[in-house]
């Protein structure tokens, strides 16, 4: 294999699941042996770098090389994969077959974060580029983007940003932010031999569950932003409950609302609590676990010129479009820096039970990233 396939080959060997929330306490859970794999891979390359705190034990690898002035590039891909649980193949052994490599983390996304490093190793060895080039491989991109906004709160200038993921190497301008909200209600416990003592938490969930679903129907019904689709709504899990025979004082309902470009956060939440409007009580709660804005970057914007050039003389497509999914490049946004999305493998493979990428892809990747650092 060569050299880039061999390293991505190592990184799917290094477990990196997130924790979602919780203390890294399972073997293959948490970023530290990655964070470890791909600072060490830069320190043998004389690349500088730092890591960078972002959790309890989680740290992004911030690298760098100097260029010839002004605002700096970035170039951002995360460390981190989704669970193993349901998947049919060794999900830390890497397998070629086919022009393929199999493996947790081969196209979301560590197929990314191997050809930036490859590119960042190779500019490395030329001649200063015309901008500094940072690479950011952050930790957290599937749970919080807690490492995507460590890095942002103490970045200097940025001109624009490259995000890695899995976009069949199509420039991506626009895509979904997202808010997730949970919501408590709570009612009291009774014996199930005697439910008329009790309130019962779910049954009021339910009432709140079909005001979302009427919500969800409306959201549908509006103008869709033409290259990231229409607004979304989904109520995605429902824990309520001790036993069969308690009458339930507690149920937590988790809701995903999408948001589309020109949408705020802060709005879409109060929508929601419109929809709840007489049906959460006091001792309720509706309580926002993540904002994150939508991307639109117009075309205008140097980083879309500059990706797009690499592109069509690589590729040759490098027309723009949208996506419906979200990344941390949300973050980006908030923090006004420009950005594109760009990496090897398809969105249909992430996350799947035999998650694979095409090398071919990988090579391409790397070769496009370089060239767009070198035209900085």
């Amino acid at each position: 294999m060569s050299e880039l396939h061999e390293l991505l080959a190592d990184m799917i060997r290094v477990p990196s699941v997130n924790p979602c929330g919780c203390e890294p306490s399972a073997p293959q859970e948490g970023e530290a042996r990655m964070t470890r794999f791909v600072a060490d891979w830069l320190g043998a390359r004389s690349i500088a770098h730092e890591v960078q705190p972002a959790l309890p034990g989680r740290d992004n690898v911030i690298a760098k090389v100097p260029g010839q002035g002004g605002p700096a590039l970035c170039f951002e891909a995360h460390m981190d994969t989704v669970a193993v649980g349901e998947m049919v193949i060794p999900p830390f052994e890497p397998r070629v077959e086919d022009g393929r490599i199999y493996g947790r983390g081969a196209c979301d996304d560590k197929g990314s974060l191997a050809a930036m490093m490859m590119a960042l190793a190779r500019v490395a060895q030329g001649p200063p580029p015309p901008r500094t080039i940072i690479l950011a491989a952050v930790v957290d991109e599937e749970y919080l983007h807690s490492g995507a906004r460590a890095y942002l709160r103490d970045a200097g200038p940025i001109a624009g940003a490259v995000v890695g993921e899995p976009t069949s190497l199509r420039v991506v301008i626009a895509h979904k932010g997202a808010l997730r909200t949970r919501i408590t209600t709570r009612g009291v416990s009774a014996h199930s031999s005697n439910p008329e003592a009790g309130v019962n938490a779910i049954y009021r969930m339910a009432h709140a569950v079909v005001a979302l679903e009427q919500l969800a129907a409306e959201l549908r019904d509006r103008e869709p932003h033409p290259l990231v689709g229409g607004p979304t709504l989904s109520v995605g899990t429902i824990h309520g409950g001790m036993a069969v025979n308690i009458v339930p004082e507690l149920c937590q309902a988790m809701v995903d609302r999408r948001l589309i470009p020109g949408e705020m956060p802060d709005e879409a939440l109060a929508e929601i609590a419109a929809a709840l409007e007489g049906i959460l009580a006091e001792g309720d709660d509706l309580t926002p676990t993540l904002k994150d804005w939508a991307v639109e970057t117009t075309e205008d914007e140097e980083i879309v010129d500059l990706t797009r050039a690499a592109v069509r003389e690589v590729t040759g497509d490098d027309e723009p479009m949208g996506v419906a999914y979200c990344t941390d490049g949300c973050d980006f946004v908030e923090a006004g820096v420009p950005l594109v999305v760009l990496g090897p493998g398809e969105i249909a493979q992430a996350h799947t039970a035999e998650e694979w990428v095409e090398l071919s892809q990988v090579d391409t990747a790397a070769e496009i990233y370089e060239r767009i650092m070198r035209s900085a």
